[in-house]
């Protein structure tokens, strides 16, 4: 209770600065930065923002610090296109490019140029929560960019851009934060930078952070309050050497640990259960009234410990007219996680070891991927083009296991499933931008990739479930797959800080073998493949006033890649079927209409469809999809809106205080299955709307204190809903309750 007395005194502050912002606004300092002067490296090159013919939007360092913004949760929805359906690289999409389920990614997540997780769906690894202090910012690709970047970018990228060390001045920040979440706990935050220049040839760098989330939810099932703990730490070392004028090598080593109890991983057995009428009809349709209690859940509690390690080493060398640069890297992550599987488990279990009771059952998942990657490409500019050309190399391993717990009734080990698996791909690929006149250019690119993939399942069965959930032994699979992917996008300046584009791009996700599936699956699932047409127009339309960014796409997607259940076992397989498309607008702006007053805004229409009828599985199982029915955990409408005002007090204190708006429209859930177990109507997602304040002080302009407030009206909005398909009561995760924060920063 102090700890939310303290914040709401902080929010008391907050308000009184509101009042006085009108009078202080006059005199605010013309120290703006609009979206024209980001510098990006989407296309592998420094470019403004604006000049980059791809829709994409940048999220600063600064922005995630002075918002407290710790994880993608928190901002993806003011990013437009992007689709939050839980805390898995692989369920996170853009525009509308997902079917849902544990199939592999089609959003390539990136630390700087560096593939974080595995390009498949086994082995992959939670969200990470790189903290602010080590990020320089946040870029996100909008559309295919499988010519730059390759497999599973199917609807974009995510690329995290790390800080480097600097020769030019030592220099560092330190912070101190504390939450406390209504109807909940309180947490705090500790973080820390220093850049270090050692000599005119070398510096080196750190970061590191340790945070404690403020807890809210209540476990009826254990009686016990404020159960979703998470407790994350990490740092980043970087040194920078250079040995001559035209050489930079940069060497980083990054780490970071997780440990979470009732985490967002386990959103169906740690998912607040909801709609009271689906327990005993059903064929109920779902709605989003919690049944144990506002939030409340009803499980065992799910414990989850994930770590990652990254290290890389980066060599840039210029040779005058032209630049290599070589990127290794080595990564490994490791994820376990328990969840409260009785309700799908328990009753099989119950009939197959003759029990008089239904047992607990906990599902124990170990993912793991360790990879190294290596990249060597060669850029260039002349007056009449700018090129780059490359190659790349991976090879992951990584494995999936899985073991059923049974406890209560019976206790035992039912299933040990372990799932070790190898990619490795080789690929070439080049980029090329004629400048046909001052104003006029054509840029064209090629990828053509090779993978290959071998994976085995090793079963360990009861003699109770021989049969049920195959049999015990090892059975091995391989596949491999090429693809060639391209680009093609003409580019028109009208100023040289106003430009138009049309880009028609293709990208494509691997196939594989389906290893561990049920009996009659298929043994394997092909690749599958988009094109994408957009029409794009950016740039600084008023100067010092208008910069908007604007984009009209269709994606084409063939051959989707769609997850299945066996309605008995529960075992999960993969498969191709039917077509899909998106289409829509996606729209924003940055106003900066007086002195020290910056507004962002953006909107997103998004028309994610099927146009084909889905996957009709082997055994007479399917998805119910029709040509109209919408794709998984994509809103038709969504958008936010964000203002600052920053101010300045006496000659040595300046304030700010602002405001973010956000909207996100109803969303379906994932595809129901035509089995006769899947009854219950196809899950909608209602639409919520959330409001934060924030507020600030700034001494010296070193001294900073922060003070917001997250979701101010405690909304109770509808994160992801899951019902298995139609199978299960369904359950909820919602976005968190209202969360006060304050935070002290020194900056040297």
């Amino acid at each position: 209770m102090n700890g939310i007395k303290q914040v709401m005194a902080c929010s008391a502050a907050m308000a009184a600065l509101a009042a006085a912002m009108p009078a202080m606004a006059q005199a605010a300092p013309a120290e703006e930065q609009t979206g024209s002067e980001i510098v990006v490296t989407a296309q592998k090159r420094n470019e403004r923002l604006i000049d980059v013919p791809v829709a994409i939007s940048a999220v600063s360092s600064e922005t995630l610090t002075t918002q407290n913004m710790n994880r993608l949760s928190d901002y993806y929805n003011r990013i437009p296109g992007l689709q939050y359906a839980g805390q898995r690289v692989s369920a996170i999409s853009l525009r509308g490019v997902t079917t849902g389920g544990a199939t592999g990614p089609t959003v390539a997540l990136l630390v700087d140029d560096v593939q974080f997780g595995g390009t498949t769906a086994t082995g992959q690894p939670p969200l990470p929560d790189f903290d602010a202090s080590a990020i320089d910012r946040v870029e996100v690709l909008r559309g295919p960019q499988g010519t730059l970047y390759g497999a599973a970018s199917l609807g974009g990228l995510i690329k995290y851009v790390l800080k480097e060390p600097s020769t030019e001045k030592f220099s560092g920040r330190a912070e101190l934060g504390a939450t406390a979440a209504s109807h909940g706990d309180t947490g705090y935050s500790l973080r820390g930078s220093v850049n270090i220049p050692v000599s005119d040839w070398l510096a080196v760098s750190g970061s590191g952070f340790k945070r404690e989330d403020a807890p809210y939810l209540d476990n009826a099932r254990t009686a016990k309050k404020d159960t979703n703990t998470r407790d994350v730490w990490g740092f980043r070392a970087a040194a920078l050497v250079k040995p001559t004028d035209n050489l930079r090598l940069v060497f980083s080593a990054l780490h970071q640990k997780t440990d979470a109890i009732n985490s967002d991983l386990a959103v169906v057995a740690g998912g607040v259960r909801i709609c009271a009428a689906c327990i005993t009809d059903n064929t109920a349709p779902t709605t989003f009234d919690p049944v144990d209690g506002d939030l409340t859940i009803n499980s065992l509690d799910s414990v989850n410990i994930a770590k990652f390690k990254l290290y890389t080493a980066r060599a840039d060398l210029d040779l005058g007219n032209a630049a290599i640069t070589s990127i290794s890297a080595w990564s490994r992550a490791d994820n376990v996680i328990t969840s409260d599987v009785s309700a799908v488990f328990g009753g099989l279990l119950r009939a197959r070891y003759g029990l008089a009771t239904r047992p607990n059952v906990q599902i124990a998942n170990a993912d793991k991927t360790h990879k190294f990657s290596q990249e060597l490409r060669i850029a260039g500019d002349t007056p009449a083009f700018s090129w780059l050309v490359g190659g790349f190399y991976t090879i992951e391993h990584a494995s999936t296991d899985q073991t059923l717990i049974m406890s209560g009734s019976g206790t035992g080990l039912p299933y040990i499933g372990t799932g070790p698996g190898s990619y490795r791909e080789y690929a070439g690929f080049a980029d090329l931008t004629w400048h046909v006149t001052e104003k006029f250019d054509v840029q064209f690119g090629g990828r053509y990739a090779h993978n290959k993939q071998k994976n085995f399942s090793n079963l360990i069965l009861a003699p109770e479930v021989e049969g049920v959930f195959g049999v015990t032994g090892t059975t091995p699979g391989r596949s491999s797959d090429s693809a060639f992917t391209w680009l093609v996008s003409p580019t028109y300046h009208f100023t040289p800080d106003i430009m138009a584009y049309l880009r028609v791009a293709s990208g494509y996700r691997p196939g594989g073998p389906n290893i561990g599936s049920p009996p009659g699956a298929p043994s394997s699932f092909g690749s599958d493949r988009v094109i994408n047409y957009e029409l794009g127009f950016k740039g600084k339309v008023v100067p010092d006033f208008l910069t908007i960014d604007a984009s009209l796409f269709q994606i084409d997607w063939k051959d989707i890649q769609l997850q299945g259940a066996d309605p008995i076992t529960s075992l999960t397989f993969v498969d191709n079927g039917g077509k899909a498309r998106s289409r829509g607008l996606e729209f924003s702006a940055n106003i900066t209409p007086w002195a020290g007053m910056s507004i962002d805004a953006n909107i997103a229409f998004t028309d994610a469809t099927i146009t084909q009828d889905i996957l009709d599985l082997q055994g007479g199982t399917g998805f119910r999809g029709v040509p109209g029915d919408r794709l998984p955990f994509s809103a038709k409408v969504a958008g936010s809106i964000s203002a600052q005002q920053n101010f300045p007090i006496n000659p040595d204190l300046d304030g700010n205080i602002g405001f973010s708006l956000i909207y996100l429209g109803d969303r379906p859930g994932q595809f129901q299955t035509n089995s006769d177990d899947a009854t219950r109507p196809r899950i909608l997602m209602p639409g919520y709307t959330v409001f934060d304040l924030r507020a600030g002080l700034v001494y010296d302009r070193d001294w900073t204190l922060g003070l917001y407030v997250r979701n101010l009206f405690d909304k109770r909005g509808v994160s992801i809903a899951d019902n298995r398909n139609g199978t299960t009561t369904p359950t909820a995760l919602f976005i968190q309750p209202r969360i006060f924060g304050v935070s002290f920063a020194r900056t040297f």
